[in-house]
């Protein structure tokens, strides 16, 4: 009789901008969530203490340490293991982390982009599964990007390939970073949608539903029947639409996975991506394309990480 091999344990770390969470990952579940590390107010030699630290308390109870998979938010070199600047976290420029935790730890250490870590994890394991080619989009404070294209992670010629909140809708539009106008994340973003839902909320002549008025208080408000926020809700999705139609004339996935907060507000937004998208592209490229939320959650980060470190063992 034979007997299938144990699936092997890592550790993924989900780099956020105020909070560093480590895991350990067996597969597509989380066995155990470490104690998460802020790295504000820290300098990078402190947190990578912090995390190493955080990585050897998880590694506990193992015959010993294990791989480990690091997705962080900015431009990282994803082959030689340098971060070379982290948005929202200062001190982290041209730091070689690979190089100094796998020296502390005497195993494989790998750097991802945090979006292309989230899309390598629901391609595994959760909405993209099962699929060649799969576009991963994070809607939250900025509008990240992941590709999976033939079955591989598309990095791109300087490994920065999927940031799709910086690729245009109107040429003409509102300034964004590097000069590009009209860029999707400077529509779409979280504090963006609540600016916009603050101004026509004021035109409209009525109450925001909080001061912050934030995604999930315009879900809830969409959902209890308010035309303000039905409104935004239904401009937000055309505008994704618009840019899930580039990707589609372009790259031809078979699936488009959407997470992050904003995609929380799925039944009132998902419904106006879908009509924007098919209004411009080919049925021929859009009978099968299906839109779906990502299914791995806040954990999808990590467990992607951790796959990819133990595809990097030597």
């Amino acid at each position: 009789m034979s007997h299938s091999a144990p699936i092997p344990c890592a550790i993924g770390i989900d780099f956020g901008g105020t909070s560093i969470k480590p895991a350990l990952v067996q597969g597509a579940h989380i066995l155990q969530h470490g104690d998460p590390i802020n790295p504000q107010g820290h300098t990078a030699a402190e947190s990578l203490a912090a995390m190493e630290s955080a990585i050897r308390s998880l590694c506990t109870g193992l015959p010993g340490l294990v791989p480990v998979g690091i997705g962080l938010p900015g431009f990282v070199d994803s082959l030689h293991g340098i971060v070379h600047g982290l948005s929202n976290v200062p001190g982290w420029d041209e730091v070689p982390v690979s190089a100094i935790l796998s020296e502390r730890l005497k195993v494989p250490v790998i750097l991802e982009n945090d979006a292309n870590a989230m899309a390598y994890g629901e391609w595994l394991y959760g909405a993209a599964a099962n699929t060649r080619n799969a576009i991963c989009v994070t809607l939250g404070t900025g509008v990240g990007g992941g590709l999976i294209l033939e079955g591989q992670l598309y990095r791109g010629s300087q490994l920065a390939a999927g940031e799709i909140g910086h690729t245009s809708i109107d040429y003409r539009g509102i300034s964004g970073p590097y000069g590009n106008l009209g860029c999707l994340e400077a529509y779409v973003g979280n504090h963006q949608i609540s600016t916009r839902a603050l101004t026509a909320y004021a035109a409209a002549g009525k109450s925001a539903p909080s001061a912050e008025c934030t995604p999930k208080d315009l879900h809830d408000a969409a959902l209890s029947g308010c035309a303000v926020a039905t409104g935004i809700w239904e401009a937000v999705g055309t505008e994704l639409g618009a840019a899930f139609a580039n990707i589609v004339w372009l790259l031809n996935p078979d699936v488009i996975v959407v997470g992050g907060g904003v995609a929380k507000a799925a039944e009132v937004l998902f419904p106006h991506i879908e009509r924007s998208l098919k209004s411009r592209t080919s049925p021929v490229m859009n009978r099968h394309l299906r839109i779906v939320p990502a299914t791995l959650g806040n954990d999808a980060g990590a467990i992607g990480c951790a796959a990819l470190a133990l595809n990097a063992r030597t």
